[in-house]
């Protein structure tokens, strides 16, 4: 059930999901007219920003949300916010995140466009069973479905020893509903047998593939190839990291569903005073 703790009530257009605020009891949850929805926690100042994601006739399915922290004042890369977080708090911190993300797209984006929010690897491996379930509270209280969103996993971060847990722990989300999305695929090394292992319904190549297609004609003649073969586990493919038209159309060609990076759009602020939609 969701609530709306008074002192709140005058600046948040949305209820803060109570699993949250148990979570995070002094977490100070503000709306900021450019940047949206912002929450303070562990004295990081924390904020949501939003890259589309388009198909291949242009149109935009789906925004990947990414973290904007900032210690006084001064920005703070996403890993370092995170190794902020105590052992303990990491789970806790990680499900803050998302959900304020959650919180900015369900407040200021309009449609039922799909929702891309990273999981950290430790989350996979911490929580013992029952994944998805808090979180999935945490959407019940924003009237939103689990089908809406797709889990980005690191799977090059995944210990071998970890498989078969994290394997477990992606057969939960998906049984609630979730997309399950491998993220910087071919980043180091293309593992197939963890594809095989995991069974996501999507795989975003990783822009260095991308960027150095480009420039590489054995290169270029392979992507289809890789394209076809991830079609073939049915999974979506999403190529990330498009930063020049020429990108651009080299995935188009090779057969991608989908495509993502600063050329086609950067990520942004979802405040009030942020006019939506496509670039």
């Amino acid at each position: 059930m969701s609530i709306l703790t008074e002192h709140l009530a005058d600046r948040l257009p949305v209820p803060i999901p109570l699993p949250t605020l148990e979570d995070w009891p002094n977490a100070e949850f503000l709306v900021d007219p450019a940047r949206g929805i912002t929450v303070k926690a562990l004295g990081l100042n924390l904020a949501s920003v939003f890259q589309p994601i388009f198909n291949a006739a242009g149109q935009v399915v789906a925004q990947e949300a990414l973290l904007r922290a900032t210690a006084r004042g001064r920005p703070l890369p996403p890993m370092q916010a995170f190794a902020s977080a105590a052992s303990q708090q990491l789970v806790a911190f990680d499900r803050l995140c998302r959900t304020l993300h959650l919180l900015n797209y369900a407040t200021f984006q309009h449609g039922d466009t799909r929702l891309f929010l990273n999981v950290h690897p430790q989350l996979l491996v911490q929580v013992e069973s029952r994944h998805g379930e808090a979180f999935g509270r945490i959407l019940d209280s924003l009237a939103w479905s689990p089908e809406r969103v797709v889990l980005e996993i690191t799977e090059d971060a995944i210990p071998d020893s970890r498989v078969g847990q994290v394997r477990a722990a992606i057969e939960s989300y998906r049984a609630r509903g979730y997309g399950i999305a491998i993220d910087d695929f071919g980043s180091r090394h293309a593992n197939l047998d963890r594809l095989w292992t995991f069974e996501p319904t999507i795989v975003k190549v990783d822009r260095e593939l991308i960027a150095r297609a480009e420039h590489s004609a054995p290169l270029r003649r392979a992507l289809p190839k890789l394209v076809e073969l991830l079609h073939e586990l049915e999974a979506e493919v999403i190529v990330e990291g498009i930063e020049t038209s020429t990108q651009h159309q080299l995935a188009l060609d090779a057969g991608a569903d989908a495509v993502q990076g600063f050329h086609l759009g950067e990520p942004r602020y979802f405040g009030s005073s942020t006019q939506l939609g496509a670039r």
